[in-house]
């Protein structure tokens, strides 16, 4: 008889061992909020169409031989391996039984309790995140093209304020300042030489994670593009 396994989320890590998973020893049932794998390295060129949201994402439910519940988990009985699920949309609530569990659910942003960041701030995490952000970007150019305006309101609207100088912050940079370069100086000539894209990171170098040598040519590029 084959066991029940269940797989918590639907990352790299969760949609990984669900493909490669033995549906022959196993039946395998994903539970996520999210019913998509979305391919977050590239999530930032979507925010300006450098890359479409749909070449990014694969359905969970492409995965063969295996069932797909969206849902949230927010409790585990491991006494009585028994997941507490909730339907994010109608908050019904269900139990599952299980006898292996994979949990894969990643994390949440990190606000480090920095006041305003949640109301005012745009994440990037998620394809809802990057199409905000792209239909704000538009219409802050637009917002800045309206005629009568001072200068000081002009250049409110065009200042792009990027926190965190990891992978994500680093790419949205760059695309953004392409974008600008490639799109928004066609478009909106009298704008372009106005708007400013500032990178703030609290560390001593960008993408400190990453080799000393990448970190120090990306800053050299960042400055050469001011």
């Amino acid at each position: 008889m084959k066991k029940k396994l269940v797989v918590l989320g639907s990352g790299f890590g969760a949609f990984s061992a669900a493909k490669e998973l033995d549906t022959d020893k196993f039946d395998i049932t994903i539970v996520s909020p999210r019913n998509h794998f979305l391919f977050t390295p590239l999530l930032p060129s979507t925010t300006v169409g450098t890359i479409e949201f749909r070449s990014i994402i694969e359905p969970i439910r492409n995965i063969k031989n295996t069932v797909y519940i969206q849902a949230l988990c927010n409790r585990i009985d491991e006494i009585n391996n028994t997941l507490y699920c909730e339907d994010p949309d109608t908050k019904r609530t269900f139990t599952l039984g299980y006898d292996i569990l994979i949990i894969s659910v990643g994390e949440i942003t990190n606000s480090y309790n920095i006041e305003g960041v949640d109301k005012y701030a745009y994440f990037l995490r998620e394809v809802a995140d990057a199409r905000k952000i792209r239909s704000k970007v538009i219409d802050c150019f637009e917002n800045a093209s309206i005629p009568g305006l001072s200068e000081d309101e002009i250049k409110c609207y065009l200042r792009f304020v990027v926190c965190g100088g990891g992978p994500t912050g680093v790419e949205f940079a760059a695309e953004l300042h392409d974008f600008i370069d490639e799109d928004v100086r066609k478009k909106y000539p009298d704008l372009a030489n106005r708007i400013e894209v500032i990178l703030i990171e609290a560390g001593t170098k960008l993408l400190n994670t990453f080799d000393e040598k990448l970190s120090e040519y990306t800053l050299k590029i960042f400055k050469r593009q001011k």
